[in-house]
């Protein structure tokens, strides 16, 4: 049984190799319309080398894939031969049972609740009721607001009817305190606000 084909000259209807372009017998050149010989009896050589192709795609196909799982990075093996098991680090993402990611929801932070002032007073360092103090023309004095309770959460708001008598600047760094400075003579009012609760003192400067 010979694996290859033989062919018929269409001159002489003698066979030869397939593998000559010409008849070795007439000289004859091989066309295209010539026929096989013996094309049965060729059948067992043609499956032959259908098969051994097959088995050539087949190995190919396999030594491919042992390449591909050799090189794949994502999936290491561990000292016992088998894959190792990827534990996620904190932060990342893990996979549900559907194989998408699940991200885990942020923990919810309390809001503070603010405190509400319930009173504030003006206070300072001299001679002065509660609520009514003199001062002479080019005098300055500290004046600090105090609420309470102490710990509650307000704007402190100052304020004063007439700058030409009085006038004050406040603290940078500590709203609570302001400096006041008598400029003129006559009568006004300075207040602090502290949420919704209100002080206020009567302020009266003199001549020098």
């Amino acid at each position: 049984m010979s694996l290859i084909p033989k062919v018929k000259c269409g001159r002489c209807d003698r066979s030869y190799s397939g593998l000559k372009i010409k008849c070795p017998y007439c000289g004859a050149g091989r066309s295209r319309s010539g026929k096989r010989a013996s094309d049965y009896g060729d059948a067992p050589a043609r499956r032959m080398i259908k098969i051994l192709l097959l088995l050539v795609l087949v190995i190919t196909v396999i030594s491919m894939a042992v390449l591909d799982l050799d090189a794949d990075p994502a999936e290491p093996s561990g000292s016992g031969g088998g894959p190792a098991m990827v534990q996620p680090t904190p932060g990342e993402s893990e996979e549900n049972g559907n194989g998408g990611t699940e991200t885990p929801p942020p923990t919810p932070q309390p809001t503070p609740t603010p405190i509400p002032v319930t009173s504030v007073t003006i206070s300072w360092r001299g001679s002065g009721t509660a609520n009514d103090m003199t001062l002479r023309v080019g005098d300055t004095l500290e004046l600090w607001s105090e609420i309470f309770p102490t710990d509650a959460s307000a704007e402190i708001i100052w304020e004063r009817d007439d700058p030409q008598v009085a006038n004050f600047t406040v603290n940078p760094e500590d709203h609570r305190r302001i400096t006041l400075e008598a400029r003129g003579v006559g009568q006004t009012l300075v207040r602090v606000i502290a949420g919704d609760q209100v002080a206020e003192v009567i302020v009266r400067v003199r001549a020098r």
